[in-house]
């Protein structure tokens, strides 16, 4: 299995370690990738949400996407969600902007799920979301990283 972050702006220099910690943690296990799409840069947001949706819709297969108002799953369902992939399956995994996604992102995810109830800034979440699949690939391997 692969697992690919498709995120729409850069990361944060602050969380780049942590970022970069996780990526060569998952690397033997599930090899990891971040796939930064550029902000979209119409000045009314729903059309910068558009612009970002194309890019995103081109470049994501079957993915979940973090949405604030998505379903909540904890890390038991991350792993649940992860063992059943196939060995040679890509997961993605969708983040998008500042501004939240276009409806037709959304529309087309296999899932939405929300990693908390707080509105969280972009870059926040993909540190998040690089941990919790490195915490769900440690729960399928009986792992004691996961001492919940």
């Amino acid at each position: 299995m692969r697992l690919r972050l498709i995120v729409v702006g850069r990361g944060a220099r602050e969380l780049a370690a942590y970022e970069r910690r996780f990526l060569e943690r998952l690397r033997p296990i599930a090899p990891c990738e971040i796939v930064e799409l550029p902000e979209g840069r119409a000045r009314r947001p729903e059309q910068r949400m558009r612009e970002e949706a194309k890019l995103i819709l081109a470049r994501a297969r079957e993915y979940v996407l973090f949405d604030e108002r998505g379903a909540d799953v904890d890390s038991q369902g991350w792993a649940a969600f992860l063992g059943r992939q196939r060995g040679d399956a890509v997961v993605d995994f969708v983040i998008g902007g500042a501004g939240g996604v276009d409806a037709s992102v959304r529309e087309r995810a296999r899932a939405v799920w929300r990693l908390s109830a707080l509105t969280l800034p972009h870059q926040l979440v993909r540190a998040l979301a690089l941990e919790q699949c490195y915490r769900a690939l440690m729960i399928l391997r009986g792992h004691p990283y996961h001492h919940a």
